[in-house]
């Protein structure tokens, strides 16, 4: 059994936008006895520690935005990059473009992109649309994958602004400062810790080409989930067999 576990959150720990199961609780809290858990998500720290409800208050790390603001179990800060404004201009102007090759109407036009200091979220339908449409918008990941490849050289044009882009959750596009994704953050958060790369692992829904998870393929080992569900089956069994 590893020492270090890295998980994404939405549809990896909770159901997207949404809180960890009931059921789930005792599972994540005993392997959070028993080894460091750590969050990666593009959601900031405060909504990863809502989502995860106080009864896990102090039992884990969060690398919030893509790990661009990572805190301690306590809440202390230990690095946060927060995006800067040219930086944030070029990625508002490419979501307004995109919406515009999109062109279908959403719910709520303030819900689709959400300016979490070092990260954008930009929700194709919303992000608190009801989560049976969000499972159900885009589960292949095709639209986003379509709208990516016919603005290619729109993302090309974000690299020169110092931006990247990727899939998240199950409707989003995660933007951040080019580089600075989950893969490098986690590198460097075990640098920081001191802690073998052997002794670590990551868990996530979108390790595929593209995913805001694929990035850590290569740092530690990962393991593949295709929802939540299959994060607690998984770990229930390391935790009866270790």
């Amino acid at each position: 059994m590893q020492k270090h576990f890295f998980f994404d959150l939405d549809n990896t720990l909770t159901p997207s936008k949404s809180l960890i199961e009931a059921a789930h609780l005792p599972i994540l809290k005993r392997l959070a006895e028993r080894a460091d858990v750590i969050v990666v998500s593009g959601h900031g720290e405060a909504d990863i520690r809502s989502h995860l409800t106080e009864a896990l208050h102090g039992a884990f790390y969060t690398l919030g935005q893509n790990g661009n603001r990572a805190n301690t179990k306590d809440g202390d800060i230990l690095w946060n990059n927060s995006l800067q404004q040219g930086q944030r201009d070029s990625i508002l102007a490419f979501i307004a473009k995109a919406r515009a090759l999109l062109n279908y109407t959403v719910r709520d036009e303030n819900d689709i992109v959400e300016d979490r200091d070092s990260q954008i979220a930009f929700s194709l339908i919303g992000h608190h649309e009801d989560k049976a449409k969000k499972d159900a918008f885009d589960p292949r990941h095709e639209i986003r994958f379509k709208l990516l490849t016919d603005l290619a050289s729109d993302v090309e044009a974000l690299k020169v602004a110092n931006v990247e882009v990727r899939i998240g959750g199950t409707t989003n596009l995660d933007f951040f400062e080019y580089g600075k994704n989950k893969g490098y953050n986690v590198n460097l958060f075990i640098e920081k810790m001191g802690w073998d790369k052997l002794d670590c692992i990551y868990i996530g829904d979108a390790l595929f080409p593209g995913g805001n998870d694929e990035t850590v393929v290569g740092v530690i080992a990962t393991h593949a989930v295709k929802d939540y569900k299959e994060t607690y089956s998984y770990l229930s069994d390391i935790l009866l067999n270790s």
